[in-house]
């Protein structure tokens, strides 16, 4: 298959490279029809993140058609529309028990190494390095995903890929940054989105809070953006 693949600072490729199998029971294998370009590529791109190989297959905001399962995977079949979390959560541990899946314990096999560059270790995550598990990515034409039965989200018919692909990164990390940093009745001005990361997103992910938390954004058109 074809594949973007890391091959030193500022070094992407096409590469002609092996298609994926399955290799635990609780695979998936899925077909990609959409990804993204994340910011956080040009992090690897330009070299800022250690432990990068060359032949490193990027990628981490993916979505796609399941064509094979595991075994042990109950939840999906062949067919299903699924966008993959960037995030690689067993669904188990202490952490994923309390839904802070990007805290996993089990996913990184390289989490020692991950601690003595951080002082902590995330879960496993897709095409970010070898200290973060060594996961490749899905720039490509297919992609493994591990613990297929926790992660991939279904995609319901009538919504396109361009509707769902950033729930693979980008919306739930502007839904956090506003659920953690914007107080109800705030307002939110262009000069203040360099305060909050990615502040940009939160105001899109109004919607989202509108229907689960009761926020919604009442001003998009002014130059303020009032969290309600």
């Amino acid at each position: 298959m074809r594949a973007l693949c890391y091959h030193g600072k500022g070094d992407i490729r096409c590469d002609t490279v092996p298609e994926p199998k399955i290799e635990d029971p609780r695979d998936a294998i899925i077909k990609i029809t959409a990804c993204a370009i994340c910011g956080s590529d040009l992090h690897l791109m330009d070299g800022y993140q250690p432990t990068m190989e060359s032949g490193d297959i990027m990628g981490h905001e993916n979505m796609g058609e399941v064509v094979e399962v595991g075994s042990e995977v109950r939840n999906l079949k062949k067919g299903d529309r699924v966008v993959v979390p960037f995030v690689i959560a067993c669904g188990e541990c202490f952490f994923c028990q309390k839904k802070l899946f990007a805290a996993c314990e089990r996913t990184n096999p390289n989490a020692e190494m991950a601690r003595k560059a951080m002082g902590h270790s995330p879960a496993g995550l897709f095409g970010f390095s070898h200290m973060l598990g060594g996961y490749s990515g899905g720039q490509a034409e297919y992609l493994r995903v591990p613990h297929a039965d926790v992660g991939p989200i279904k995609v319901p018919d009538g919504l396109s890929d361009e509707q769902v692909l950033f729930l693979s990164d980008i919306f739930p990390t502007g839904y956090m940054a506003a659920d953690r940093a914007i107080r109800h009745g705030t307002a939110v001005r262009p000069q203040h989105w360099r305060r909050v990361r990615r502040m940009p997103w939160p105001c899109r992910s109004g919607p989202l809070h509108s229907a689960g938390r009761g926020w919604g954004v009442q001003a998009c058109q002014s130059p303020s953006v009032v969290i309600a």
